[in-house]
């Protein structure tokens, strides 16, 4: 996800936030940025910053938690309705409100040196794996699909559509509905004279 610092301090900087997702789409904006930067952005001092993580190190763990927490209350939000379409747009939906802090989880390798969050994001990808497989088996997604097709659609599907809202190009209200149908349905068009027997465009007569 490619984010503008300028274009978030016009848009969120108003908005009161917990710092720690402010942080991720510092960070995701300016991977280098310093302790003081990031604080400017928040509208925090660096003595403050620094009361609370006394290194950029401690900083970013600490937004790796707050992704990874973040993660599972969504994936939780689904526990009763696995297998549905409904629970997938649940799903996707509170992913992609999410977007900033999933993407700087997914995008920042420094995080797999930390045992307890390696074995978090496991676990939580498991559990999201599960929901994915329950609709799998109940006819909703491909019997065929792998697994790690499933993952790494969803995510890309996460990925664009908040990159999109960030972007002005899509509604947060329509995101969910737009990703579910693609995650559905694919992006060819529905099939149209089913058992017409006309041939298709392209076919001979």
């Amino acid at each position: 996800m490619t984010v503008h610092l300028g274009a978030l301090s016009r848009s969120r900087r108003a908005t009161k936030r917990p710092l720690l997702d402010v942080v991720a789409e510092v960070l995701l904006a300016q991977p280098g940025a310093s302790l003081a930067e990031v604080a400017e952005f928040a509208g925090i001092s660096r003595t403050t910053l620094h009361k609370h993580y006394a290194t950029r190190d401690e900083l970013v763990r600490a937004v790796g938690q707050r992704a990874t927490e973040i993660w599972e209350q969504a994936v939780d939000r689904v526990a009763d309705e696995p297998g549905t379409k409904a629970g997938l747009r649940q799903l996707l939906a509170a992913m992609i409100e999410s977007g900033p802090q999933l993407t700087f989880l997914w995008r920042n390798p420094a995080l797999d040196e930390d045992n307890e969050l390696t074995r978090r994001y496991i676990d939580v990808e498991n559990r999201c794996l599960a929901v994915l497989d329950r609709a799998r088996k109940e006819g909703v997604l491909a019997a065929t699909t792998p697994d790690w097709w499933l993952l790494q659609t969803l995510y890309a599907l996460v990925y664009t559509a908040a990159e999109s809202i960030q972007f002005g190009k899509l509604a947060p209200l329509d995101a969910p509905d737009l990703a579910l149908s693609t995650l559905l349905n694919g992006l060819g068009a529905p099939a149209t004279g089913a058992g017409s027997g006309k041939p298709d465009k392209g076919e001979s007569e």
